[in-house]
């Protein structure tokens, strides 16, 4: 009972209770809970390709990760300054990182890919919390459910949503025959990393990369692992096995296509687990988002923020590390991987 009436505990809850009052008190409007679609909405269409949000949102993440590396090696200095020494630092902090799991020879081939992909991953997350994302954007017809819309112009072409469903019955109908049809928001930039087009790409650049590593360092022999067919070449072929040597060598070659057969099954799953992990740790955390600044709007929500640009940060170092972890093993001969 004590520590629930500690500072800790009364203080944030006190914070919590006046924000409450404060809003109630000034009638500030409520914020309209956000239609959750998993497929990317379309915005607009150009030469007839219909281009989605998230899709924007990739562009839009290349783009400041470009001017953003202009922008700070453009000046780079033999003796650094403050903000060059402490992104120096960062670099060898992540490369320290690759190096203690890839060792010297391999890390130089493997930073510069896996580093782009924690920098695009991490990019992408970060710059769906901010004021950009989720919105505004265009609207669409609602067959069914959605919102009224207030027109800011004369033309229809700007509109703001106003509640619908959470207003009272009569209300609701009535601000739906004024404003006419309802609509729906598609928000005209969403989380790259919240479409599992994106993921599901990179994550089969990631397998793909692995594939080519493995070929690069062990040669044709790395295909051994998915097409085990020389136990049961061998069992044949090799002088003074006997009939009985040559059955068991028979067999156990036989158990080694079974186990070829899994480990390319497995580097199916990768790519599965690896799209479904990130798009799902980040598609959750968008929604979840959107439905507290539903239920307890402005400040209160804001907590949740940091903890989304936490996951962020999380989910963007997991999915660098894995595609390390799968870059060594294979690139390690049989029973040599760690």
């Amino acid at each position: 009972m004590s520590k629930l009436l500690s500072p800790k505990v009364l203080v944030p809850a006190a914070i919590v209770i006046v924000v409450l009052i404060v809003q109630n008190l000034l009638s500030l409007p409520g914020v309209v809970l956000p239609e959750i679609s998993i497929p990317a909405e379309p915005v607009f269409e150009l030469f007839g390709f219909p281009i989605t949000n998230t899709l924007l949102s990739s562009w839009l993440t290349m783009l400041v990760l470009v001017l953003g590396s202009w922008l700070i090696t453009r000046k780079l200095k033999t003796v650094p300054g403050r903000w060059q020494g402490l992104l120096e630092m960062i670099i060898e902090g992540f490369w320290n990182l690759v190096e203690g799991a890839a060792g010297p020879k391999w890390t130089p081939k493997f930073f510069p890919i896996v580093m782009t992909i924690f920098l695009f991953v991490i990019a992408a997350n970060w710059l769906g919390l901010t004021p950009l994302f989720g919105g505004w954007g265009v609207l669409h017809h609602a067959e069914e459910d959605g919102h009224p819309v207030v027109w800011a112009s004369d033309s229809h072409s700007l509109g703001i949503l106003v509640k619908g469903e959470e207003q009272e019955a009569g209300e609701g109908e009535a601000a739906a025959e004024a404003h006419g049809d309802r609509y729906i928001l598609a928000p005209m930039f969403r989380a790259a990393t919240t479409d599992m087009n994106v993921t599901l790409a990179l994550a089969v650049v990631a397998v793909a990369l692995t594939q080519y590593f493995g070929l690069r360092s062990l040669g044709l022999g790395y295909l051994s692992k998915f097409i085990a067919v020389g136990g049961v070449l061998n069992a044949f072929r090799k002088p003074g096995l006997g009939c009985g040597g040559r059955i068991a060598a028979f067999f156990m070659g036989i158990i080694d296509v079974f186990i070829g057969i899994v480990e390319s099954i497995s580097e199916i799953g990768k790519v599965v687990s690896f799209s479904f992990r990130l798009f799902g740790n980040i598609f959750a955390g968008e929604v979840l988002l959107g439905v507290m600044a539903f239920l307890i709007p402005y400040v209160v929500s804001l907590p949740f923020f940091g903890l989304e640009l936490f996951v962020g940060l999380v989910q963007a170092l997991v999915f660098m590390m894995l595609s390390v972890a799968f870059f060594v093993v294979a690139v390690s001969g049989h029973g040599e991987g760690h």
